[in-house]
């Protein structure tokens, strides 16, 4: 008997599935204001937040504004910056809870998210949470809050808000999870994934950032409601298999495709059987995006900008990376 141990490669080799389908097949367009913008936006969030120059360089290298130049590509010099100020503060404020200190605490991780939310929604539930509790990085969004406020309708703020919500929800089951040792299904992930992502605030971002005046009761639809989860769904699954390997390295569950992996697929199994959900959603695009009604003429102009914003943002997630 031969006394040679097998020994696990260090790396596999393994064929993604084709992210560049549909729309994504096009060129995206840059915001011309893009390097200016970039180096304004960083060093004011750097500045008021009172970063180090550990997590300065980390924003710099994440260049978030690059992602925000392709999915506001028209936005206007200062609303592009509103745009790229979110942009960059939502990744350290997301670190906190994806591999930071918190975690895997959920409790302290609630409060965080009522003081976040307070300027945007009824306050009364996080009354109890003082201004001096406050983290400087969630006064930072505040600052945006407000210039989004100036010749905003209120349609617009109220749809921030609420996707902003939704993302905060997300990113606290996640926690729990976390906390609680729960393993969810590849169901139960991909549906926290989609308002875990930051998507969604990004549709109205851009409707702000772009003057858009979509009437509000076509966020009503069901076709929209559609191609917006589905412009979600795509960004999750892409970004749970582009940054699969790195996230496995951090310990972080909470990826469609380690949920895979936990539940006895191989590598490759993984890979595909999130690959075809991704497939599905770029079906699914096509079909509902030729099945958009018609709201009037001049309604119709802004339905259909604002939809081309939904497929920006998808866009601006594969090329930035």
């Amino acid at each position: 008997m031969s006394n040679i141990k097998t020994v696990e490669p260090e790396y596999i080799t393994i064929l993604l599935p084709d992210l560049f389908q549909t729309f994504l097949k096009e060129t995206p367009q840059v915001n011309p204001q893009y390097e200016t913008v970039k180096v304004e936006s960083e060093e004011a969030l750097g500045s008021f937040c009172d970063f180090g120059p550990k997590m300065k360089k980390k924003i710099n290298k994440c260049d978030f504004s690059y992602f925000c130049a392709i999915a506001a590509p028209l936005a206007s010099r200062s609303r592009f910056r509103t745009l790229c100020d979110w942009g960059n503060w939502v990744f350290p404020y997301d670190d906190m809870f994806d591999n930071g200190h918190l975690r895997d605490r959920p409790v302290e991780s609630q409060r965080v998210m009522e003081s976040l939310m307070m300027p945007m929604l009824d306050n009364s539930s996080g009354k109890d949470i003082g201004v001096e509790d406050r983290l400087r990085i969630v006064k930072f969004h505040d600052t945006v809050v407000k210039r989004m406020a100036i010749k905003t309708p209120i349609g617009i703020r109220k749809r921030f808000a609420l996707a902003m919500q939704g993302y905060c929800r997300g990113a606290l089951v996640h926690i729990e999870n976390q906390f609680s040792g729960k393993r969810p299904t590849l169901e139960d992930i991909a549906m926290i994934r989609r308002q875990s992502a930051g998507c969604k605030p990004l549709y109205h971002l851009i409707e702000y950032a772009h003057c858009l005046r979509v009437p509000d009761e076509v966020f009503d639809h069901p076709v929209i409601q559609e191609l917006e989860n589905l412009g979600m769904d795509m960004v999750a699954i892409s970004n749970d298999i582009l940054s699969y390997r790195k996230e496995q390295e951090e310990g972080v569950p909470h990826n469609m495709v380690t949920v895979c992996r936990l539940n006895g697929m191989s590598a490759q199994q993984a890979f595909d059987k999130v690959g075809r959900l991704l497939e599905n959603r770029y079906q699914r695009w096509d079909r509902a995006e030729a099945s958009v009604p018609s709201w009037g003429e001049e309604a119709d102009i802004q339905v259909r900008k604002y939809i081309e914003g939904i497929k920006c943002v998808v866009k601006a997630n594969l090329n930035w990376r």
